[in-house]
């Protein structure tokens, strides 16, 4: 788990685009399938910024899809919170 979570981390990271204005962490909430689809994807934490709320929920999406879950995990879908950090 700790690998896939270590490669999806990265692949959002890669996506995060800042949006040109404040700093701010959010925290999203998303789902995957165990292929690796985005399921669902929502702000958990905002960041006080609408912008930066945005920019996190889009690198996510930009990111997807992901890979898929290692044979270990058995759960048809997974649930991740991943701080976003965006600083000017």
């Amino acid at each position: 788990m700790a690998v896939w979570g270590s490669q999806i981390r990265a692949r959002v990271e890669r996506a995060r685009r800042h949006p040109g204005t404040g700093s701010g962490t959010a925290v999203v909430a998303f789902t995957l399938s165990r292929e690796g689809a985005l399921l669902a994807v929502q702000v958990a934490q905002s960041s006080g910024h609408a912008a930066l709320d945005r920019a996190a929920l889009e690198a996510v999406r930009r990111a997807a899809p992901f890979p898929p879950a290692p044979d270990g995990i058995r759960a048809a879908q997974s649930t991740f919170n991943l701080p976003v950090a965006f600083r000017r």
